[in-house]
């Protein structure tokens, strides 16, 4: 289990790497920076714009990204990274923004098991197969650590905040929690994997001189910097293995029934 977890760990680290090329997504440093505002959900809604954003790490930020990041009004920052990562990367927020930061790591991602996984990774005989299958065990791992999502569930339904959430390259622990407030706010599985997979976009180009420097060669680090259907697929097939269906894991460990469900989409959504 320290293994699959380290998987989504080291893949944030690869993405780290990138040289941020896109700027499209908002912000030049933390790529796959974006909100969740305008996506449609199936009771003719859309979700209201600048209340909730996903993203990647804050790191080094430049002038210009503080800028836009303070623009924002962003009032919360949950973020999913374990101590290790945070240690190596820490957040860099503008203080200009004004903003909680909340650590709610998922999993317990340790130095010792990012190494064996890098091992793995640098090997002669490891393929994109076996990307794949390492990648769809540590989504479907998420699962096993579901209750350390529901502090992100609890701020949203009891606090009136700009909320961001993130985790290192903003694709694996945090596509898997966006995955679940869409559907929380009643979007269908076309749209939530639409946002799941936009990560794509911000993938960048590799910086060679820093994959030289670990080992890995460059089609393997790119191949696992971006996500694929059967990634998610598996999480929420996970979900429905141990639980029955999404809905009633969200009642029995996030708290999210009916009720909650109701006071959540007229607090976020808005009709056309």
């Amino acid at each position: 289990m320290k293994l699959v977890k380290a998987i989504i760990a080291t893949t944030a680290l690869l993405a780290s790497f990138s040289a941020h090329a896109q700027k499209n997504l908002g912000l030049e440093a933390s790529p796959n920076f974006r909100e969740l505002g305008g996506i449609e959900t199936t009771n003719g809604k859309t979700l209201k714009d600048h209340l909730i954003y996903r993203s990647g790490s804050f790191t080094s930020l430049p002038e210009e990204d503080k800028e836009k990041l303070a623009e924002t009004g962003i009032t919360t920052v949950i973020d999913f990274r374990s101590d290790y990562e945070i240690e190596r990367e820490p957040d860099d927020i503008p203080t200009s923004l004004g903003a909680e930061w909340i650590n709610s790591p998922i999993g317990n991602i340790d130095p010792k098991s990012m190494q064996q996984f890098m091992k793995v990774l640098t090997g002669p005989s490891f393929s994109t197969d076996q990307v794949d299958s390492l990648m769809i065990a540590a989504n479907k791992g998420f699962v096993d650590n579901i209750t350390d999502f529901k502090p992100l569930f609890d701020h949203l339904l009891e606090k009136d905040e700009v909320v961001l959430f993130h985790c290192s390259a903003g694709k694996d622990r945090t596509g898997f929690a966006s995955s679940l407030i869409l559907h929380t706010l009643g979007a269908d599985w076309d749209t939530i994997m639409a946002d799941y997979l936009r990560s794509n976009e911000a993938v960048g180009k590799i910086d060679h001189s820093k994959l030289k420097m670990y080992g890995i060669p460059e089609e393997r680090a790119a191949y696992m910097m971006g996500v694929k259907a059967p990634y998610l697929e598996a999480a929420w097939d996970g979900i429905r293995e141990k639980y029955g269906d999404v809905d009633t894991m969200l009642e029995e460990e996030l708290g999210i029934g009916k009720k909650e469900k109701k006071q959540l989409r007229k607090k976020y959504l808005s009709k056309k």
